[in-house]
Order: C-alpha cells, then structure tokens, then sequence
C-alpha cells in the first residue's frame, strides 16, 4: 500500500514536466531551427499573427514585441526619432512635434505625433494629426500647414533635373478637426501600425552605384539606429529594385514594405520620417556631420550580416581558398569594355590567380555576386557602377580601377577615394591614348586625344558621348602584369 502512494507522486511529478516540456516545446524549436535563432522573433511572430497582422483585416498591428501597446519600447523608439535631427531642428520638434531639415540637396521631415497617410493615385498625402492639448507654438504651425501643406520629394538628390523626372512630391498637410467633412480629412484608419514610418521614393534605379550612393546608404544612415523598428513606405516603387535590395530592407526593417503604388488604405502611425540623410560625396557615411552616427566600417558590417558573407578580411579568404588567390575581372558589355578581355585573363593566371570573369548576368545577381567579392583578393575593373562592389571586399584586399581617357577625375573620386575609409588597397591602371578605341576614331592629334579637359569644358553633354559611351580599352599586356604584381606585393602572400 505504501508503494502504490509513493508512486502517486512521482506520476503526478512525470506528468507536471511533460506538460511543462510541451509547452516549451515550440519556443524551443524557434530557438534552434529559426534562421534568426531569437526567441523574441519566435514569439513576435505569434504574437503579430493574433493581432491579425499580415491579414486582410480592417486594423491591423505591425506586430511589435509590445503587442500594439504604447509603453516604454514605444516611447523609446519615438525618442530616436529626436536623433535624426539637431540644434534648433531638433528644438523645433520636441516644442511642436514636427519639424524639418532642408539643404539643396534633400529634405528630411520628421512627426513626432500620429499621423494619416492616404494615397490619391501616385500622389501620397501625409496628415499631421490634432490635439487637444497642443501648444500655442504647434497650433500655430499646424493653422500654416493647413493652410499652405509642405511638398517634400523624398529623393537625395531632390533638385537634381534627371531624378526629379522619377520622383513624385509627398503633401504634408495638417488636420486640425477629424470631423471636417471639407476634403482635407483622410478618414479614419484602414491599418494601425504600432512603429514609425519612413517614407522614401526609389527614384533613379537601375545603375549599382546611384541604387547604393542614394538610396541604401541614405537609409542606412538614417534608420539603422532604430534597430529594425520602423516600417518602409516606398514611392515610385520599383519591384526590381526591391527584390535585388530584399535582404538589406529585411535587416533594417522587421515588417513588409508598404507599396503606395498598390496600397491605397489609410494607414496610421504614431510618428514618420518623410526623407532620408545624405553625406552629399560618393560611398561614405560618416560620424561627424549628421545627429546620427554612421562610419564606413559599420555599413560594411551591416552588408557582412545582411548578405551573409563570410569573410572581413582577406587573409580570411584566401586561407579558405587553400590555393590560388582569386581575382574577379569586371567584364562590361558595351562602352568601357576590355577588347583584349581574353589575353588579360591568360595573364593573370600566369601569374597564380584563379580568374573570375563577372559578366553583367552574374553582377545584377547582388545576393549571389556579393559573395564572389567578399571572397576574392583583387578586384579588377574600368570605370564604371560595376565597382561599386568594392564594398563587398574583405579589408587587404586589392582594387584596381582601369581608368580610361578623360576619366581621371570621375574614377578618382567616385571609386579610388571612398577605399581609403574600407582597409581595401587601392590601384590605378591610367590608359595611355595607344590603349583607347578614341585613339583610332580620331587620331593621335585630335584634342580628344591631346586634350580631354577642352572636351569637359564644353559639358557633359559633350563629353559623355565621347569619354563615356563610345570608348573601348585595350590593355598593355605589359603594364597590366606590373600592375598585378604590384597587387600580390601588396597582399603579401
């Protein structure tokens, strides 16, 4: 009889820790097999598909790890939004919760209160909300952007001619009555989002260097801080674009992109940043000019993690190479192309590289192609968006630019200078004239030739068709095995 009793409990014990195993069971599956291997992820996820997020519901959550609440995870992301402006910008919005930046280049307005978004065809309006315990200062500034709203191109390059072709205005238009019933009222809202929006427009796609230098370090810059709690509004979308960038906008943000070219509710946040910062100069993002932090070496991190890569330096990679170093050799297709791609190639694996040669199929693959870089020890290219991979590269690596006639400038600036910031090395093949298609178009006296800066002075339009579009190089053999020697001297195997 005393067996049978001291049985009871330990079966009572055994069915206590199933139970108990059970559940963990699920959270400890998240753990282990989720590609993000966090827990808070596992439970976010649960927790955003109760509220109906991701469904077709009439108010939906963004799935926040407060559950929709406005505690402190949200005070606290509305307080990074005060970090993307300073000095009296800054006063400005925490005396009326809004405020902007302008420059010639970009404008960046930030709502640090609940806003309407609406979309009327392409034209998106962004609606201030109202209270009622505004300050005279907010409600002054609210009765003029009733009156007159802001128009703001989300676009770095807001005054350029040729981008502003491709990005729609965005209204800022202050709602002081919800009830009005006069038009200036968005309605009430479709979707509730618990996280602030970034709007942005995509503007001039297609071209690496422009899709980096303007988009994707300008949205590094200005929302890494908020560590992935915000959502993207995009206009002026481009789905190419979005898949070719899908991993970077995955690491920036936890939630979908909004399409406004698609998207016609009304969605609501607690806040907004319409614009993106800019460092107006080529590939870099640097500490000291913005409110917000940003360097060279962090955005490289961040590209490590987003795509994967294996690798930050060199050595790194040849040592998982086991043999030859790797050498990727930019093939272009049209203008600036190697005429004597193949006897380059025989060249360098003489002397010891395994030679990749990247064609534009294999480029345009950014997933795929961002890892043939981060695992080669030189780089090899003319001028051109293709080398704007570089920022793929393990530090020790090598680049070397082929800088074609009357190009010197451009190749500098562009590609040669932003290395200095990566740990890469740097080289530059400078063409003579005998090494240009030009040379045989308009002969050795012609001052395309003899002088490409009176060509430059005529402007671009000018010169690029000349420089740009209509030049062939054709490679001393000679000088391009110094050049690679000079390379492996400098990785120093």
């Amino acid at each position: 009889m005393g067996t049978k009793i001291a049985a009871e409990p330990r079966k009572v014990l055994l069915t206590v820790a199933t139970s108990i195993f059970l559940l963990l069971l699920p959270l400890i599956y998240a753990m282990v097999f989720s590609p993000y291997n966090s827990p808070l992820n596992f439970w976010k996820e649960v927790s955003n598909r109760s509220n109906g997020g991701g469904g077709g519901g009439d108010v939906v959550s963004s799935g926040s790890i407060n559950n929709g609440g406005h505690g402190e995870e949200d005070s606290s992301l509305m307080s990074l939004l005060g970090r993307l402006l300073k000095g009296k910008d800054r006063k400005e919005l925490e005396t009326t919760g809004f405020a902007c930046k302008s420059d010639p280049l970009t404008d960046v307005c930030i709502a640090k209160q609940p806003v309407w978004m609406k979309i009327d065809g392409v034209a998106l309006t962004v609606y201030l909300s109202s209270s009622s315990s505004i300050n005279q200062s907010q409600n002054l500034q609210q009765l003029q952007l009733q009156e007159t709203p802001l128009m703001v191109r989300p676009y770095v390059k807001k005054n350029d001619d040729h981008a502003r072709k491709y990005v729609n205005q965005i209204k800022i238009q202050a709602l002081m009555d919800q009830s009005n019933t006069n038009g200036t009222t968005p309605g009430s809202c479709d979707v509730s989002h618990d996280v602030p929006a970034v709007v942005f427009s995509l503007g001039l796609t297609g071209n690496i260097f422009h899709e980096l230098n303007e988009i994707v370090i300008p949205l590094f810059l200005t929302t890494h801080h908020f560590r992935s709690q915000i959502r993207f509004v995009v206009t002026d979308f481009n789905t190419l674009w979005a898949r070719k960038y899908a991993k970077i906008l995955s690491h920036l943000s936890d939630f979908e992109i909004i399409n406004t070219s698609q998207d016609k509710r009304v969605h609501c946040f607690p806040g907004a940043v319409v614009g993106l910062h800019y460092h107006n100069d080529n590939l870099v993002c640097r500490k000291s000019e913005l409110p917000v932090k940003c360097s060279i070496p962090e955005f490289r991190q961040f590209l490590r993690e987003a795509f994967n890569l294996k690798f930050k330096n060199e050595a790194e990679a040849h040592q998982d190479q086991k043999q030859k170093p790797v050498l990727v050799l930019l093939s272009r297709r049209h203008s600036r192309s190697f005429v004597n791609l193949g006897e380059m190639v025989r060249v360098a694996t003489v002397l010891g590289f395994r030679v990749i040669v990247a064609s534009p199929e294999l480029t345009t693959n950014l997933n795929e192609f961002s890892g043939v870089v981060n695992s080669c020890s030189v780089l090899v290219g003319a001028h051109g968006a293709g080398l704007t991979n570089e920022v793929f590269l393990p530090e020790g690596a090598v680049m070397v630019q082929v800088v074609p006639l009357g190009l010197q400038w451009a190749s500098t600036n562009y590609y040669g200078n932003p290395l200095k910031d990566m740990g890469v090395h740097y080289l530059e093949y400078q063409i003579s004239p005998e090494e240009s298609t030009l040379y045989d178009m308009y002969g050795p006296d012609h001052p395309v030739i003899t002088n490409p800066d009176s060509i430059h002075r005529q402007g671009y339009k000018i010169s690029r068709p000349i420089y740009v579009d209509s030049q062939q190089v054709r490679l001393n053999l000679t000088k391009f095995e110094d050049t690679l020697v000079q390379a492996l001297r400098l990785l120093d195997h």
